[in-house]
Parts: C-alpha cells; sequence; structure tokens
C-alpha cells in the first residue's frame, strides 16, 4: 500500500525569561540592548512534532473504536446479544447509530444513563467510564482542530480552542495518562455489554 506525505504546517518557536537572561546573550550595539536568541534546532523538533502527530492521529483513529463499543452496548441494550443476521438490527446500525445526526456526546450520554438505569456498574466507575469518555472526546476533537507547536525550550504542545484558548503539554506523562485513559475506558465498555448480555439470559 502507498503511503502518503501530505504538506503540514509546523510552528516553531523559543521561549525567553526576560527577568533571567544570561549575562553572554546580552550584548550593546550603538547603545541599543542587543539579546541574543536560543538556537532553535529544527530537525529535532520536526522529529518529535512527527511522534506528537502520529500520537495524535492514535487518537483520534482509537476514539473510532471506542464510539463502535459505544454502539455494540446500544445494540445489546436495545436488540439484546447477536445471534445472527437481523434486518432490523441492520436498519438501526446504518441508519440511527451510524448517521451523522448522531454524535459520539450523544452516544456517551446514552450508554452511560443505560449502565446507571440497569445498574451494571458501581458509582465509582460508573464516574471513572463517564468522566474518561469525556476526555477522550476532548481529546481527538484538540487533535482534529487543534495546531502542533514545539518550543525549543519548553517541548511540544497542541494548542486549540474549547471555550476558550488551550494549550496541552504533550510530555510522556500526558501520553501515559492517554493510554491508561483508553485501556480503563475499553475494559469498563466490555464488561457493561457483558453484563447487558447476561440479563437477556435470565
Amino acid at each position: 500500500m502507498k503511503k502518503i506525505r501530505l504538506l503540514k504546517t509546523q510552528g516553531f518557536t523559543t521561549t525567553i525569561d526576560r527577568h533571567n537572561i544570561p549575562k553572554d546573550q546580552v550584548s550593546e550595539i550603538d547603545g541599543k540592548m542587543i539579546v541574543k536568541l536560543p538556537t532553535i534546532d529544527i530537525a529535532a523538533g520536526n522529529k518529535e512534532l512527527d511522534v506528537a502527530r502520529d500520537n495524535g492521529a492514535e487518537i483520534v483513529y482509537a476514539t473510532t473504536s471506542i464510539e463502535q463499543k459505544l454502539e455494540d452496548v446500544l445494540l445489546t441494550y436495545f436488540f439484546g446479544p447477536f445471534v445472527g443476521p437481523d434486518p432490523r438490527r441492520d436498519f438501526f446500525v446504518y441508519n440511527v447509530l451510524q448517521s451523522s445526526g448522531l454524535q459520539f456526546s450523544f452516544k456517551k450520554g446514552l450508554v452511560c444513563k443505560i449502565a446507571a438505569e440497569c445498574d451494571l456498574l458501581e458509582g465509582k466507575t460508573r464516574s471513572t467510564l463517564e468522566g474518561h469518555l469525556k476526555k477522550i472526546m476532548d481529546w481527538r476533537n484538540a487533535f482534529a482542530h487543534g495546531r502542533l507547536q514545539h518550543d525549543a525550550q519548553r517541548g511540544s504542545s497542541l494548542r486549540y480552542y474549547m471555550g476558550s484558548p488551550q494549550v496541552l503539554a504533550l510530555t510522556d506523562e500526558y501520553w501515559s495518562t492517554v493510554e491508561k485513559c483508553f485501556e480503563e475506558t475499553h475494559a469498563i465498555l466490555s464488561e457493561v455489554r457483558n453484563k447487558l448480555g447476561e440479563l437477556y439470559k435470565q
């Protein structure tokens, strides 16, 4: 399969602490104070931004998998566990669940209501699911619409708008948080779907 590379804008900055500028970076020419800017390693910045962009794409695509799990829960709730082809079930999938009118946020809210109404999760786990799904939705939107930037001193970040301008530092700690959040969300949604299936057997 052909791998494509499309044109992408890159943002590079360098941060200067005006109150603590090293003396060797300051000189005076014709009575004017000149501050020598730190060098920016474009190659290293590009490499880091490539990783951040790949990780952002992982979030966008992995959110699609989470959305499919939400749909599985909804299908199980309304039609029971899958036992074979069902035209009504297929119609519901293509014309309701996968329609542009039924967004991730609505599916998220509906699944959380089902989990509460059917008493499928303990209170703490239900709160964890709600919180994780919100984070995942926010991250997906941020990477889909935000702008990646690399600062020579502070590293890579994502700038996006969510009620107000936001800046997300893309540290190893952040990426570990993302991995854990997705893993836990998959596990909880599998638990919800399995417990719904058990209810139909009773």
